[in-house]
């Protein structure tokens, strides 16, 4: 959806995706209005809920479709994990043990060098920094 800024005269378009949410967070509100803001100038420019749905009119049904999506790849994970958890408990029933992969050895930090620490000032007003004490 082509739109132009009213304060700036900046074109920019919306999305589908900006379109649905748009529908869906004014049914939930009650609102007739939708407000697109503006890439340039920032300011927030007033659409009519149904000029957004003549470009979108089965955005319910797209909404519902989405929901089923993101609920069978919820499900998804859950049943891997599952699955790993009754391999370990079967694994424990035969008396299996699986070789745990070792953690990868940490390099040592580099030794300071003696040069590298700063010498102590002999004199009693000045820093080993080489700033000068405020009293």
């Amino acid at each position: 959806m082509q739109l132009r800024c009213t304060y700036c005269q900046t074109m920019f378009a919306l999305s589908r995706d900006e379109m649905l949410a748009a529908l869906q967070h004014m049914e939930q509100h009650k609102q007739k209005y939708y407000d697109a803001h503006c890439p340039k100038c920032r300011r927030a420019n007033r659409v009519e809920g149904k000029r957004i749905e003549v470009l979108f009119p089965d955005w319910k049904k797209t909404i519902k479709a989405m929901e089923r999506d993101a609920a069978k790849a919820e499900e998804k994970p859950v049943e891997a994990k599952a699955g790993a958890g009754s391999a370990k408990a079967a694994n424990k029933a035969t008396g299996k043990v699986t070789a745990a992969k070792p953690a990868p050895a940490k390099a040592k930090p580099a030794a300071a060098s003696p040069k590298a620490k700063p010498a102590a000032s002999s004199k009693p007003g000045v820093k080993a920094s080489g700033g000068v004490k405020k009293k």
